[in-house]
């Protein structure tokens, strides 16, 4: 059978604000309690049109029989749908901007990664050559010594025609006959050289250049200071040279430089700032540059030795 309408009992009746109500809830007869009281617990939604109410001695009824009580929680109801609405409709609203978002995120970062690969292969590709101007605005930063020479073995002269021929001569007498063979043989006097083919030779022979130092696997802290001492007369030269001439010349400096794979210093420096700039520094260059290290394998060396030089002389005493 279809529910029968809502009627209101309460016509007729006296108004449902005035007096005390009693309410059951969970099976408990709560109260008195007045209406507005029983409104405020419907628009909290704590009761409903179903919850039995009644006056104090009169028969309980459920709340929406009740005009008063009925016409709150329909409005309860109804804001309760509302704000369902609300909350559905905001939420679209946000997923919508989401989605617009990106939408929008990704009609810029699709050229844009495709100009990326584009620019990735135009660089992997390198239709152009500019290495000579780049080389020419971005000079090298060290310049790489220069290779020592190499020295080649000269091959011994044959001397065996020679000595046959020498040999061939003892056969025969001073006067062109053959040598008796019962005779014994005479002993060979040898000719003084001419000085002047001796020279010939001297000069024509080049003579070899000194080998340089043996290679090594790893240039230890001594290997590395030892070829100082060679030069230490140049140093001291540069060094008193500059203290004759700068009142600023410090009493200690610092001599770094750094030993290649092939043996040769480079980045020879004077630590000290008094001496930027100052003419000792090409001296001592001029004097480290001269020296040779073993060929070594690994990494370059970096050395640092201190020179104390006392206190430097006034000009002109």
């Amino acid at each position: 059978m279809p529910n029968a309408p809502v009627t209101d009992s309460s016509a007729g009746e006296d108004d449902a604000t005035k007096g005390d109500w009693l309410f059951k809830q969970n099976d408990l007869v709560l109260g008195p309690v007045t209406a507005i009281v029983l409104v405020e617990k419907i628009k909290k939604a704590e009761l409903d049109g179903d919850t039995p109410v009644a006056r104090d001695g009169a028969d309980f009824r459920p709340m929406k029989l009740v005009r008063l009580f009925r016409e709150a929680w329909e409005a309860t109801v109804e804001e309760a749908r509302l704000a369902a609405e609300e909350r559905a409709y905001q939420s679209a609203v946000a997923r919508s901007k989401v989605a617009r978002v990106f939408v929008l995120c990704l009609a810029f970062a699709i050229p844009a990664a495709a100009a990326a690969a584009a620019s990735r292969q135009l660089v992997i590709a390198r239709p152009w050559d500019d290495t000579p101007s780049w080389i020419a605005r971005v000079p090298p930063l060290v310049d790489l010594p220069q290779r020592p020479p190499e020295v080649k073995k000269v091959e011994p002269v044959a001397v065996a025609a020679a000595s046959t021929a020498a040999d061939d001569d003892d056969d025969d007498d001073d006067d062109g006959k053959p040598r008796d063979p019962s005779k014994p043989r005479r002993p060979r006097v040898k000719k003084p050289k001419d000085p002047g083919s001796s020279s010939a030779s001297t000069a024509s022979d080049p003579s070899p250049s000194p080998p340089p130092p043996a290679s090594v696997e790893t240039l230890s802290n001594a290997q590395a200071v030892a070829p100082l001492k060679e030069i230490q007369g140049s140093l001291k030269s540069c060094f008193k040279a500059e203290m004759e001439s700068n009142p600023d010349m410090p009493a200690q400096v610092v001599l770094s430089y750094t030993v290649t794979e092939e043996g040769r210093a480079i980045n020879v420096e004077l630590d000290a700032r008094e001496l930027r700039g100052r003419p000792v520094v090409g001296c001592v260059q001029k004097a480290v540059g001269t020296l040779r290290w073993p060929r070594f394998n690994g990494e370059r060396k970096n050395v640092s030795v201190p020179f104390k030089l006392g206190k430097p002389k006034p000009p002109g005493k």
